[in-house]
């Protein structure tokens, strides 16, 4: 690195400036062979009509092109900034693909200091019989929206917005947060993209590491050095801000790292059942800025836990209004809690209390939005809100009580090693009570005390403490346990009656309570009957321990079966509507890891009478299949006696997440079971 103080008179650094420039063309050119197969701007009749393997029927529009750039200069504050354009055309093919004709530009803010977007243009081309009409983006199609205290969106939609049309925008965002470069796409979930092109040109000054997740291949992928000089203006010593005309100016020549990928012919991400998130597979690179360098020193910038930790606490809408004395909070808790009541008792008392009283209106905000003595007044607020107000009751109690930060499952994996804020979108609590952790959130409805929903079983989640410890919430660690018994007999007018019972599993359990509060009991119980075929008629049906939050809801009802008399054949399906009727991995491939929420046993067990005047003429085999030896196993045991039929199936599946080399024995699997519990058991009548 080269510092060359910038005087008034610079015509002796012209024949340096001018190599320099040279020098930085010809780099550049030996990595950009290869173009973009349409110039932006520039649209013509025959752009209406494209052709490409991955376009198919289901293609509500395509990205023709999607161009980023990351470049560097030098700011005001004795250091860099980074820009980053971008331009993007997409074809919109039917009204399915409306959408990304409205765009969401995140954006990152600290104080006063806020990332800058610039030269924001948009434009909709329409063609009918050959002529293209224009439409642009005005001014007032543009709309700034908080998101949290360090982000804010730039909001626009495109105009003119047809079947077939053709939009373009793009727009420069300017930001001093060089540690927060942008990661890219080169994939979509909506739609296909046929060009997809990001660089960067990084000053040497600066050390990046880059990840690439995916599993398609790049079409180019080039790398060069190139070398430039960056203007930089110095604050005083002494801590106080220069004029304009004071500022020293340095001029910073390094060599810069230069970098070009490009993905062509790129398919729609397909969303396949059991996968988490679209974000956790499809083709992206993202950056970390780990290293700066000043001349002589290099100086480890990469975040860590333990600062996160601090600045966390530090927060007037996070960690500090959890430090404080509160005592306000008097008035609230005393009323809740008796004498006598232990540790235990007194943090379930306060976490009930929340549940029951308040509620959540927005699960993806992880701070406080105004105050922990406005959301007691409002009696409601974010999942940040209601579970730091939580931590503050408990702590208030001296529970010991640490916030825990999550990324949910819909939101992506999150890193354990780097910490990236904007990856972490859920607060929850630790609660340490006689040496034991328990991890609660209070926004959901119904969760039992010492319960998380599913969301948030993803992986790695960090305790907000001193410790800072790292925990797992993984899907493998849950099992989830139903049980169906049914007996089927005879009665005195020649018909079969029944009784049905289900005992269900925690998220089962949850759901139904849930489902229940949502809209009625009677709405629940007729959703219940129109599942079953119109040949059983159900009745008494009863649902048990709705209240009792920690315990498994029961369903139970009795049944009437109708079987004509003058039948010489019945057929009859022993699961009686809970046979897994369709294959969940219907795709012949897959590509990605199956994530099941849970593990699972469910057992399913039928006592029948042989219907009167009939006998077996034909019975299921009993069979046993295996899952890659202990990973899962389905058992249907049948037999039948003279006058009754006895079955038992289980159904266990021991891993909650499979590889994409798995797949195949996972659907076959599944095709197994849902081919045996379809057979029918047929009766004959007796002459």
């Amino acid at each position: 690195m080269i510092l060359i103080k910038l005087k008034a008179h610079r015509g002796c650094h012209t024949g340096i400036l001018l190599l320099i420039a040279i020098f930085f063309l010809l780099n550049l050119k030996s990595i950009a062979q290869d173009n973009a197969p349409v110039k932006f701007g520039k649209v013509k009749v025959e752009d209406f009509t494209l052709n490409s393997p991955v376009i198919d029927s289901n293609s509500n529009a395509v990205v023709v092109l999607d161009k980023g750039e990351i470049t560097f200069e030098g700011n005001q504050k004795g250091w860099f900034s980074y820009i980053f354009k971008k331009t993007k055309r997409i074809k919109i093919i039917n009204n399915k693909g409306f959408d990304l004709a409205t765009v969401k530009l995140l954006l990152y803010q600290d104080g006063q200091n806020k990332e800058k977007v610039e030269n924001l243009n948009g434009t909709t081309y329409n063609e009918d019989n050959g002529t293209i009409t224009e439409t642009r983006l005005s001014s007032g199609d543009f709309l700034d929206e908080k998101f949290d205290k360090n982000h804010f969106y730039k909001k626009f939609a495109l105009p003119a917005i047809k079947a077939g049309c053709i939009i373009e925008y793009s727009y420069t965002i300017k930001s001093d947060f060089i540690f927060n470069i942008p990661a890219w796409e080169f994939q979509s979930a909506e739609c296909p993209t046929l060009w997809s092109e990001f660089s960067v040109n990084i000053p040497g000054l600066l050390t990046y590491m880059s990840s690439f997740q995916g599993s398609h291949k790049y079409y180019i992928d080039k790398s060069g050095e190139g070398f430039k000089v960056y203007s930089v203006s110095r604050v005083a010593d002494n801590g106080g801000a220069l004029t304009s005309r004071e500022a020293e100016r340095l001029a910073v020549s390094t060599q810069t790292i230069l970098h070009r990928w490009v993905m062509k012919d790129v398919p729609t991400f397909n969303v396949e059942n059991y996968i988490s998130s679209p974000s956790n597979f499809i083709d992206k690179i993202r950056f970390q800025l780990s290293k700066t360098y000043d001349g002589e020193t290099y100086h480890d910038v990469a975040n860590n836990w333990e600062k996160v930790t601090e600045e966390l606490m530090k927060r007037e809408d996070f960690g500090e209004p959890l430090v404080e004395e509160n005592n306000w909070l008097d008035k609230i808790v005393e009323p809740l809690l008796q004498n006598n009541d232990n540790t235990l008792q007194k943090a379930q008392k306060i976490y009930y209390y929340i549940q029951k009283n308040y509620s959540c209106v927005d699960h993806y905000d992880k701070y406080i939005k105004t105050s922990l003595q406005d959301v007691v007044k409002k009696k409601s607020g974010t999942v940040g809100d209601l579970n730091l107000l939580l931590i503050a009751m408990l702590k208030h109690e001296k529970i010991e009580a640490s916030p825990v930060l999550l990324s949910t499952r819909e939101f992506g994996w999150n890193s354990p090693t780097y910490p990236l804020m904007e990856k972490l979108n859920y607060v929850i609590s630790r609660t340490k009570i006689n040496s034991r952790d328990y991890y609660l959130d209070a926004t959901i409805p119904f969760l039992p005390f010492g319960k998380l929903p599913l969301n948030c079983y993803n992986g790695h989640a960090r305790v907000i403490a001193s410790d800072t410890t790292a925990v797992y919430f993984e899907p493998d660690s849950l099992k989830e346990n139903s049980r169906v018994s049914l007996f089927i007999f005879n009665n005195d007018n020649k018909e079969m009656d029944g009784t049905f019972a289900r005992e269900m599993g925690f998220f089962e359990s949850l759901d139904a309570r849930t489902n229940i509060d949502k809209s009625d009991l009677q709405a629940y119980e007729k959703k219940i009957k129109s599942s079953y075929p119109e040949d059983i008629s159900l009745s008494d049906l009863k649902i048990d321990s709705l209240d009792l939050i920690e315990y498994p809801v029961s369903l139970k009802f009795n049944f009437k079966l109708s079987f004509s008399e003058n039948s010489d054949i019945i057929y009859f399906n022993p699961f009686m509507g809970e046979a897994v009727k369709e294959n969940p991995f219907y795709a012949a491939e897959r590509m990605y890891p199956v994530e099941m929420p849970y593990k699972t046993h469910n057992t399913y067990t039928l006592n029948m009478e042989i219907p009167k005047g009939y006998k077996v003429d034909e019975l299921p085999k009993s069979s046993r299949a295996l899952l890659n030896d202990k990973e899962g196993m389905f058992e249907y045991l049948i037999s039948a006696d003279a006058n009754n039929i006895q079955m038992r199936c289980i159904l266990e599946v021991n891993k909650a997440t499979f590889s994409s080399e798995d797949y195949q024995t996972l659907r076959d699997f599944y095709a197994l079971i849902v081919k045996k519990e379809a057979e029918q058991i047929v009766f004959k009548k007796i002459n």
